[in-house]
């Protein structure tokens, strides 16, 4: 067998159907794996001003939003840092800092992440990041694997409907960008499911690439009701 050949044989065995789904305040804007020899003492987000990282051996590390506007830019200084281990999750690296995380302390989760939830009435959105490996220090390596999206559903109680209010955008890894593949007016405050070609398509990344869904509107997201749910394949 030659190596293409066990490399799709690899792929399919390696393939899978991820249904996902996030509510208010749900989506992880930025993951976070402590990395450093220590101890952690506090994670903690304060809404308009910063993000703070204090462990026993990094000491204070006081992330200013005014200086890092973007989550890109805050997570690039987090990973420069080395102490802990920055992964843009559900946003995109674009989206500004200021207002747009759940406010307090953080906790470390049963994975072993601290996550960075973004505020849905904050960013009037909700997103979700479809990719192989949602862990920070993937365990396969990504440029081996791509993801299908087949559906989207939904409920927003939004400002009202309108154009470009349900978005997908592929990340592409290997040049750090972003760019818009799909998308479709919102429904305000109903059940709405998107398929691609009468459900018999998919919207489908290049190697080692992630897709980004967002429900967004230009006014307001209310959090009562809201989800965001996704089907996709990792292959």
């Amino acid at each position: 067998m030659g190596k293409s050949a066990e490399s799709a044989t690899m792929q399919s065995l390696l393939k899978g159907t991820k249904s996902a789904m996030v509510i208010k305040d749900g989506s992880v804007a930025i993951r976070l794996k402590y990395v450093g020899s220590g101890t952690v003492t506090s994670v903690t987000n304060d809404i308009s001003t910063d993000l703070v990282l204090i462990t026993s051996d990094g000491g204070t590390d006081t992330y200013l939003y005014a200086t890092y506007a973007t989550v890109g830019a805050l997570a690039d200084s987090i990973n420069g840092d080395g102490i802990f281990r920055a992964e843009v999750m559900d946003a995109l690296r674009s989206d500004a800092t200021d207002d747009m995380f759940v406010d307090g302390a953080i906790t470390i989760g049963s994975a072993g992440f601290y996550d960075v939830l973004g505020d849905t009435t904050a960013q009037d959105e909700i997103t979700y990041r479809c990719k192989y490996d949602r862990n920070v220090g993937e365990s396969v390596p990504s440029g081996n694997h791509r993801v299908s999206l087949s559906q989207i559903k939904y409920l927003a109680d939004i400002s009202a409907a309108q154009a470009n209010g349900v978005q997908v955008w592929e990340y592409d890894r290997a040049n750090n960008t972003e760019t818009q593949v799909y998308q479709a007016a919102s429904v305000n405050n109903s059940d709405t499911t998107i398929t691609f070609a009468s459900g018999k398509g998919v919207i489908t990344s290049g190697f080692g690439n992630d897709l980004v869904i967002r429900i967004t509107d230009d006014t307001s997201v209310a959090d009562s009701g809201l989800y965001l749910s996704v089907l996709y394949d990792r292959e």
